[in-house]
């Protein structure tokens, strides 16, 4: 009896700490509902999902650099400099089309630096990032003139803020990214590899896998979902802001830990993450709505990051535990 207690009371452990994020929702929800009366409100929820598009986008990006046991801290500088290069080819008159190809283009040779240096040069990537990132916003700025490109073409306008069945263009994008990388890393040998990467790296490397392109192709994965990220934002403002990504990359890697994607590397949650980036969403929806100063968010996201981490940590430490038992 008091092993079936037991095992009766890891199952419960496992249901939660697997289901986190769209439990966190739910009481966020059920919280904001009684607390405004305007939350629940079709036309509030759609802005809601409206607005977390951007970094949902750049959080599933993220899903795949976390996954494979790295970090990117280079992303929010990348965002502004891909919007500005596009917004200024916008203005410049090239078809739309290939605006966001040479978008995509950018992102990846971004990402094929961060990832290139990191590994030919033997260097800690997250430093790389850090450091890549001061590159970006640098070049952003001298690109802009420290200004805000504005006169881009009206196909941005429609991807930001546009409507098909009453639903705006931005939800879209984002599930269609998601079900990219929930392929990409669900049924394909490169993501197997990612996850193999991430669970334990040294393992990769005997059993073959070239780790170090491997990451190179992750990074430069990365940057073509932050080339959408920034197509969105563009569309949202109808201008491209050099400062658009300020401090995003601290919204991807909370969405993704919140969402159930382990800092460790090799265990993905693509959906939790989506789950992840609603929730700080809706906090900061519930703020605006009970008029709550803006500079609260960055204090409730740095919490929720402690503690997404913490219970990252003490999932792992459980889950450890139970194989050592056996």
């Amino acid at each position: 009896m008091k092993e079936k207690s037991i095992r009766d009371n890891h199952k419960i452990a496992n249901f939660l700490m697997g289901n986190k994020a769209p439990i966190i929702l739910i009481i966020l929800c059920i919280a904001a509902s009684l607390i405004s009366p305007v939350f629940l409100t079709s036309r509030n929820l759609i802005n809601v999902l409206r607005q977390v598009a951007v970094s949902s986008v750049l959080g599933i990006g993220y899903t795949l650099v976390m996954t494979s046991g790295n970090l990117d801290l280079s992303v929010g500088s990348m965002l502004g400099m891909l919007g500005v290069i596009m917004g200024l080819l916008s203005v410049r008159g090239l078809p739309f089309g290939l605006v966001l190809v040479i978008g995509m283009a950018f992102g990846a040779l971004c990402g094929f630096l961060n990832g290139f240096i990191g590994m030919k040069l033997k260097l800690p990537l997250f430093i790389v990032t850090l450091a890549q990132g001061q590159v970006y916003k640098g070049v952003c700025f001298l690109l802009s003139n420290n200004s805000p490109v504005n006169g881009l073409q009206d196909q941005f306008k429609w991807i930001g803020q546009g409507y098909v069945f009453h639903i705006p263009v931005p939800i879209y994008i984002t599930l269609f990214c998601c079900l990219i990388m929930s392929v990409l890393l669900g049924n394909t040998r490169f993501g197997r590899q990612v996850i193999a990467t991430g669970g334990n790296r040294e393992a990769a490397l005997v059993s073959g896998i070239n780790v170090s392109r491997l990451t190179i192709f992750v990074y430069m994965i990365v940057g073509m979902f932050v080339s959408v990220a920034a197509m969105i934002m563009n569309g949202r403002a109808f201008s491209a802001q050099p400062t658009a990504g300020t401090g995003m990359e601290m919204d991807a890697i909370a969405a993704v830990v919140i969402g159930g994607t382990s800092m460790s590397g090799g265990n993905p949650n693509v959906v939790g993450t989506i789950f992840g980036c609603v929730i700080v969403g809706v906090i900061s929806n519930i703020l605006n709505l009970t008029g709550v100063d803006s500079n609260w968010q960055h204090v409730v996201k740095g919490l929720m990051i402690l503690t997404a981490v913490a219970l990252d940590t003490i999932s792992s430490r459980m889950i450890t535990a139970r194989m050592i038992k056996r």
